[in-house]
Parts: C-alpha cells; structure tokens; sequence
C-alpha cells in the first residue's frame, strides 16, 4: 500500500499524458486541450508536500507525449517542466480558500498557455493564431473543476497520522 501511495502522482500523470495522446475525434482547434490535463496533475501534485513527483517523471511525461503524438521532440518536455516552475512559484502564495486555490491554478494554466503558444510560434518561426490556445485554456480551466477534486480522492497521505499522545503535565 506504501508503494501505491508513493507512485499515485506518478500513476495520475502518465494515465492523463495517455489519455492525452488517444485520437479522440475533437475538432482541430480543440486538439490542444487534452494535452494540457497533465498540466492540472502536475500542478495539483507539486503544491501537495506530501506527494512525490520527480522532474525526471514529468520529463518522461512530456517526451512520451512528444513521442506518441509524433510532435516536435522537447516541446511537450518544456511546456510541463514550466508547469513544474510555474507551480513552485505558487507554492509560495498564501490561499486558504479554494476559490483562492482555483484562482492560482486558472492563473497557472493561462500562464503555461501562453508559455506553449511562444514556444510553438518560436519553433514555426511566425506568430500562430492565438484563438485555438485561449480556448482550450478555458476548456481545461473548465476540466480543473472536475479533475481536481478527482485527484484530491486519489491524493494519499505519504505519512501515517501521529499518535495523540496525552500526558498529564507537571505543575
């Protein structure tokens, strides 16, 4: 069971990176969306403390999806390996409530949308058409309303709760 709760990031990852690469039917402008579900689980797994996701994990990720997808070779490495950044950066933020949270992750998926869409005008050489990425942006905003309560079912606790321990003090 110990090993179950330390690969379920791992686990969660590489079944969306998957799923991402099936020929699903979607419309041309919509093909962008699947793709950026491992960016939900890879965000939502990187601001979990007691979950383990290594960079090495989330490389495998975006080559494999690079690779089945017979995309450009790095590209998908570098779009999640920013989501990892993106997602450190917000570690730091303070949000308690979970409309605070949802609003971090909308903002998180903007900014790795918008990181992808450079880096796919860079390899083109000339600007793409911006519309397809802003909306698959707000699909998969959308999509993190249902995906992240799913993870948070999978999500473990890495370590056993602790013991109470009461002891009668002195004085």
């Amino acid at each position: 069971m110990r090993s179950l709760r330390l690969l379920m990031p791992i686990i969660s990852v590489a079944v969306l990176t998957l799923a991402a690469a099936l020929p699903w039917g979607l419309a041309a402008e919509d093909r962008f969306v699947l793709p950026l579900l491992p960016v939900i689980a890879i965000y939502q797994w990187t601001l979990d403390p007691d979950a383990w996701l290594p960079e090495w994990a989330i490389f495998i990720a975006g080559l494999t999806l690079d690779v089945l997808t017979q995309g450009p070779l790095g590209y998908w490495v570098l779009v999640y390996l920013f989501t990892y950044i993106v997602a450190l950066f917000a570690s730091r933020a303070r949000t308690e409530t979970a409309a605070g949270r949802m609003a971090l992750l909308a903002a998180a998926i903007v900014a790795v949308t918008g990181f992808s869409w450079m880096l796919a005008s860079l390899y083109f050489l000339q600007l793409l058409d911006w519309q397809p990425y802003a909306r698959s942006t707000l699909i998969t905003i959308v999509a993190a309303i249902v995906l992240v309560p799913l993870l948070g079912v999978l999500r473990f606790r890495s370590r056993s709760a602790r013991g109470i321990r009461l002891t009668r003090g002195s004085g």
